[in-house]
């Protein structure tokens, strides 16, 4: 018997929420093969024509689409931090939850208002679900948890050409992630001036990501006269973000995340699964990805001589950290998503 669930996000966009979505297809594609999902999205931010190519090109199809209205006979709604969509679902007399992902704390101010029509608000991890159940008591017995994950576990067919960067001299340091002051890609090039200084012409960066009116990142470059050690690369198509990682693995070359909040960290994830040896901001929710290996893969949040001396370590055991890494990705698999989902549906009460 099936099950019909729709995703609602605000706009389509290149960004995590979108590759968390792929993610969830590929799950239920392989373990849940009856749960039909839909993707509603109230605008189009450039994302729409990708999302649609990686459905296809990851033979999703047949259990998997994306619609431009909420007119279908779903089971559950999951509405991701979409206040305005909610009227959507009541008019409709659709069962829905709230999904909240967001790490900027103004956007998740709306939990504070939540009719009692919503079920269940749904985070993406124990570390953040704990963070909304302090800031908002009024959702005391609401609150439960959807893991993010990484389908690193789960054959992907990847056809193509597999190199994404060329063959430089330098080892790169990738940034992957939107370049805002949360995120805060600033610091790595405060970091790798540093690194220039000690290690003349070993290190680059390389960062990928949709800017932001915030930071002016090429301003920010000319500023520090990184422009030869710094590249800027266009956000990438969904389908991309592996091969990217991947290239980067084959240089030997590392993920930095200097992020000032997340909610669960996902461009860390998706380095730390592809084995991609990493050095992250010592936030709650990086720690949390790297249990156990603190000391090994981050640095105080803030600190640019730390961030460039963790830099330098983990280049230094280049291979004692990729070794570290294979266990730390196994609690991010598809599996424990399945096992989220499972659970949450039976506290809905529409598992079929």
């Amino acid at each position: 018997m099936q099950t019909r669930v729709c995703f609602l996000y605000p706009w389509a966009t290149l960004g995590g929420v979108e590759r968390m979505l792929l993610s969830r297809a590929l799950a239920f594609q392989k373990f849940l093969p009856s749960v039909r999902v839909e993707f509603y999205f109230l605008r189009d931010s450039g994302g729409l024509a990708p999302l649609q190519y990686a459905i296809r090109r990851y033979d999703l199809e047949a259990t998997t689409s994306i619609v431009h209205s909420l007119e279908g006979n779903y089971d559950c709604v999951f509405i991701i931090d979409c206040p305005q969509a909610i009227e959507l679902c009541v008019q409709r007399s659709l069962r829905y939850v709230v999904e909240c992902h967001t790490s900027y704390t103004a956007n998740r101010a709306y939990l504070a208002k939540l009719p009692d029509s919503c079920e269940k608000v749904i985070t993406p991890s124990s570390l953040f679900r704990h963070r909304i159940e302090r800031e908002f008591p009024n959702l005391c017995g609401r609150v439960g948890e959807l893991r993010n994950f990484v389908p690193w576990d789960i054959d992907i067919s990847e056809s193509g050409a597999e190199q994404v960067l060329p063959s430089w001299a330098r080892r790169p340091i990738l940034f992957l992630g939107r370049l805002d002051r949360l995120k805060d890609p600033v610091a790595l090039l405060d970091a790798l001036q540093i690194l220039e200084t000690r290690r003349p012409e070993e290190f680059m960066a390389l960062f990928c990501g949709p800017k932001s009116p915030d930071i002016d990142i090429d301003h920010e470059i000319h500023r520090r006269t990184l422009g030869s050690l710094a590249v800027t690369l266009p956000a990438i198509p969904f389908a991309s973000a592996g091969r990217l990682l991947m290239s980067v693995s084959r240089s030997r070359g590392i993920f930095v995340s200097p992020s000032k909040g997340e909610s669960f960290g996902l461009s860390a994830a998706e380095a730390i699964c592809s084995l991609v040896p990493v050095v992250l901001s010592d936030i709650k929710a990086h720690l949390n990805l790297i249990d156990g290996c603190d000391n090994e893969f981050t640095y105080p949040l803030g600190d640019a001589n730390q961030l460039s001396a963790r830099i330098e370590s983990v280049f230094d055991n280049y291979d004692v950290a990729y070794e570290s890494l294979t266990s730390a990705r196994s609690k991010l698999s598809a599996s424990s998503f399945i096992e989220d989902w499972m659970r949450i549906v039976r506290e809905l009460g529409f598992a079929k």
